[in-house]
């Protein structure tokens, strides 16, 4: 049993009893993340004598944390929570380039003696599509549509950006959805999203709250637009609270293939943990230990 040099940086106590650890860094992981119960059953699954740790890390203490966690060659990585996503990344050795477009990271890994920050959350989402959609070859020839680029939003974008035939990215304020498209080599468009642009968006991500249980009622778009869709048109929604939004309910309905985002929520932590402990357990290995928690 060991603490943490840097224990004094932290908020919570954390002792060491394996022979390596990840970590959530965030302002009160303890309270309650699911990553360590979904990272600690993939180490339990690789039978790794490593666990996950929750440290509350206050943001004026995240640079002396940073710092202990890289030279301790007993930390393997982790996820980052909120309010360091944006910030960490300076802290870090390097970034990974879609993390980087993005603004912000929500994993890290070690590469020899340097931390690298990547984001996680596109990329779970981009597994997500691929698989609706047919396969990251099918993905390249779809024109898709994006809806809200907040967080996560802006995340997704990111990973669509230059993997697909076309990326449009739709914003309630256009000078956002401008912004975002800038940055991302990407095409805006304006809200409510005309007919005719439906008529060309093969897929159609939201990645805004509206639908949410706990945020704005109905559907992004309205469901008789969804008519104008292609007829092999897809639908994703990165809400999984509830599974069926109006959005993909409405879709269902007119025949589209849909998704929801539990997938992505999954998958995130999955290849967050795939990048910290490369050569243990395939993906899918780790996405069923992780499943079953």
């Amino acid at each position: 049993m060991a603490k943490l040099a840097f224990q004094d940086a932290l908020d919570n106590p954390v002792e060491i009893r394996t022979s390596s650890y990840a970590a959530i860094l965030g302002l009160s992981p303890s309270k309650g993340a699911r990553s360590p119960l979904l990272w600690n059953a993939a180490f339990k699954a690789a039978g790794l004598d490593a666990i996950m740790h929750p440290m509350d890390v206050r943001p004026e203490n995240l640079a002396s944390v940073v710092a202990g966690l890289k030279a301790d060659a007993r930390y393997l990585g982790g996820a980052v929570a909120v309010p360091h996503k944006q910030t960490i990344g300076s802290l870090l050795d390097r970034i990974e380039p879609e993390a980087e477009k993005i603004g912000a990271v929500n994993a890290i890994y070690r590469a020899g003696n340097q931390l690298v920050g990547a984001n996680t959350d596109g990329a779970g989402a981009l597994s997500q599509i691929e698989d609706l959609v047919g396969g990251a070859v099918a993905l390249k020839a779809k024109h898709v549509t994006l809806i809200g680029v907040g967080g996560a939003g802006i995340a997704v974008a990111a990973f669509l950006a230059d993997r697909t035939a076309g990326l449009r990215i739709a914003n309630r304020t256009y000078s956002v959805a401008e912004e975002a498209a800038r940055r991302l080599g990407a095409d805006p468009a304006a809200m409510p999203l005309a007919h005719e642009m439906l008529a060309k968006t093969d897929v159609l991500v939201n990645c805004t709250t509206v639908g949410y249980q706990d945020g704005p009622d109905g559907s992004p778009v309205p469901v008789e637009a969804l008519a104008h869709l292609p007829e092999e048109a897809a639908v994703y929604d990165i809400i999984y609270q509830p599974r069926e939004t109006p959005l993909l309910k409405a879709a269902a309905a007119h025949g589209f293939a849909t998704r929801d985002g539990l997938g992505m929520n999954l998958d995130q932590a999955v290849i967050a943990w795939s990048k910290a402990n490369p050569g243990t357990l395939t993906l899918e290995a780790v996405r069923v230990a992780m499943s079953a928690v």
